[in-house]
């Protein structure tokens, strides 16, 4: 539910063709914010480093009895007085599914002074994929349905993929439809870019049928900080997002404590399901940068990498 009093007007279902065209004309802008976050991003981490065929260089080592004369770097061994191997870096890629939340709650915010989280999952989404694509990783979109999938790629692959996530936002579910696991390919990854409103039943048997394929799920979990917080005081009118009666409460002390309790243990449930489906839960606060988040969910892709790619169930 979004809060009336006190907070810009949350945005209802039928507000999500007005959101659409708002991000449509602002997606040139969201696209080059999302290359610079995505070159921060990179160099503030370190790649994979182990030996492999990829084309960057990783080291000079010293080469071992019986290496071939064609892999010693000559140039590098006339410095000194012992043969030297280049060695590149591994490069073998694998398969990311990224998919956004198009529930009607994504699309509020309780001020002007922080974005819609339809609008900060769509720039985290288009900068993870700046990254992945760098990186020479196979991007794959999942639909707002759960199941199409599109392959992104190319030199248009952030404009097309930017319109895809636009377009879905003209005709938002009525709540958020999770991943069908059956359209994730073996030994992938699935990342999750919502508010975590989700059924925890639904979504637990999204992360054990993921796993069920050898595939890890991380959650980027999108919140205002009025969701995290309930600044409100005073009698306030809550609009529901998602087909909810409207309710007026008395927004004190007590409310406030009641329901920070309650999200708390939404925290919670949701943490543990997420580290029982192979990874951390991400929460980004959608006042906070948005590079924290990504550092976050590329640590946790490179583990994942370099300790073979897929989950154990």
């Amino acid at each position: 539910m979004g809060a009336a009093a006190g907070a810009a007007r949350p945005m209802s279902a039928q507000d999500g063709p007005a959101l659409a065209r708002v991000l449509a004309a602002r997606l040139p802008a969201l696209i080059v914010a999302a290359q610079k976050i995505a070159l921060t991003v990179q160099q503030g981490s370190h790649a994979r480093r182990r030996a492999g065929s990829g084309e960057n260089f990783w080291q000079y080592r010293p080469a071992q009895p019986g290496e071939a004369a064609s892999r010693i770097d000559w140039r590098q061994s006339a410095r000194g007085d012992r043969p030297f191997v280049r060695e590149n870096e591994a490069q073998s890629s694998q398969t990311i599914f990224i998919w956004c939340d198009n529930s009607p709650s994504m699309g509020w915010r309780s001020s002007d002074a922080v974005p819609v989280k339809a609008e900060r999952a769509l720039l985290l989404a288009l900068a993870l994929a700046a990254i992945l694509l760098r990186q020479g990783e196979r991007v794959r979109l999942l639909g707002p349905d759960g199941g199409t999938v599109a392959a992104i790629s190319g030199n248009s692959a952030l404009e097309r993929m930017g319109t895809l996530l636009v377009d879905a936002m003209r005709h938002p579910s009525a709540s958020a439809t999770l991943p069908q696991a059956g359209h994730l390919a073996r030994n992938g990854r699935l990342v999750l870019l919502g508010d975590g409103l989700y059924d925890p039943d639904a979504f637990s048997g999204l992360l054990r049928a993921a796993l069920a394929r050898q595939v890890r799920t991380s959650l980027i979990e999108i919140i205002d900080p009025a969701e995290r917080d309930m600044p409100y005081a005073g009698r306030t009118r809550f609009m529901g997002l998602e087909d909810e009666a409207p309710l007026t409460l008395s927004a004190g002390g007590d409310l406030r404590a009641a329901y920070r309790t309650a999200f708390a243990r939404h925290q919670q449930q949701l943490s543990d399901l997420c580290r029982a489906g192979g990874n951390a839960m991400i929460v980004h606060t959608t006042d906070d940068p948005p590079e924290r988040a990504l550092l976050a969910l590329r640590t946790q892709l490179a583990a994942a990498h370099q300790s073979g790619g897929g989950a154990r169930a």
